[in-house]
């Protein structure tokens, strides 16, 4: 490995990236391509349609920068740096108890000051954070950060899954590490830890995925399937999210975290305050936050199929 990987690695793991690889801007090999088309084709992206948008960019990263030569792979833990005090009752993702992830990742990779390496930012590189039609978990592994389990997931060695994934698209040419091999032990811990059996051998059905049906689903749920998934006790009991199956991965490390702590405002949140919040207050409350995603009518159409649940149960 050459002293401007060094460095590059040095750097981002300095703004607190956990786990920094190299890899190839390079076509999407024939076997994931053929994978991810045939969760397509099944429905499982559920209302995300936006998913079939950009295949050609999808297929080829390279698509992204004009002369892209180098995709360099970093993540960062998610858990709150109190997360052994924090008395989850799992209402709200792990995730959404820090500041909008889209933010801080790009902020800490700014931090790293790349422009003295790869050239200016927009035009020889370009940061992307869940924010470009990119396989992220494919790259990550291509790039040797870890292996994907069974709940579709990065699996990091010593570190687990609780991460955020970044990928830096460059013109640099950089020597590329070498891909993670193997597969997870299939134990089963994330599919058991799954309410609605959305885990399946052809990956996540959002159809049933609480984490799709309470954040990007816009609107009631009308889909007989989507109502059923709602109604389970694990969707009566999600206000935004749900990472169960992440959670209960075997090989996730509860000491390796974030350097934020969670916010309070969040982690008290209920059903019944929800319906109390004004337009001004959620933008008040929950600014800066991932929480904003899912608008104010989102959490309150979940927090109503909360409270509906609690009252029928009585």
């Amino acid at each position: 490995m050459g002293k401007a990987e060094d460095l590059i690695k040095g750097r981002l793991r300095e703004v607190g990236a956990i786990a920094v690889g190299i890899t190839e801007a390079t076509t999407v090999n024939q076997e994931e391509w053929e994978r991810f088309e045939a969760w397509l084709d099944k429905g499982m992206e559920a209302g995300m349609g936006y998913m079939h948008n950009h295949l050609a960019i999808r297929r080829d990263p390279r698509l992204l920068l004009n002369g892209a030569k180098s995709l360099i792979c970093c993540a960062f833990s998610y858990l709150p740096a109190d997360v052994s005090k924090i008395q989850s009752n799992g209402s709200v993702a792990t995730y959404a108890l820090l500041p909008d992830y889209h933010d801080w990742i790009r902020e800490r990779v700014r931090a790293a000051r790349l422009e003295e390496l790869l050239g200016d930012e927009g035009t020889d590189w370009r940061i992307c954070v869940d924010s470009a039609p990119i396989l992220e978990r494919y790259w990550a592994k291509r790039a040797g950060l870890g292996i994907i389990g069974r709940n579709g997931a990065l699996i990091i060695p010593g570190v687990g899954c609780e991460v955020i994934l970044c990928e830096i698209i460059t013109t640099t040419p950089l020597e590329a590490d070498s891909a993670a091999e193997g597969t997870c032990d299939e134990c089963g811990a994330c599919s058991r830890a799954c309410p609605t059996q959305a885990n399946t051998d052809n990956g996540i059905d959002c159809n049933r995925c609480l984490s799709y049906l309470t954040i990007e689903h816009r609107g009631e749920w009308t889909d007989k399937q989507h109502l059923k998934a709602m109604s389970t006790p694990g969707g009566k009991h999600s206000l935004f999210g749900c990472d169960r199956c992440i959670a209960a991965c075997p090989m996730n490390n509860p000491d390796v975290t974030s350097s934020f702590t969670s916010n309070p405002v969040i982690t008290s949140l209920s059903a019944k305050d929800i319906l109390r919040i004004s337009p001004e207050e959620f933008s008040k409350l929950f600014k800066g936050t991932p929480i904003k995603r899912v608008r104010l009518e989102g959490l309150c159409r979940n927090a109503r199929n909360a409270i509906d649940s609690e009252s029928k149960s009585e």
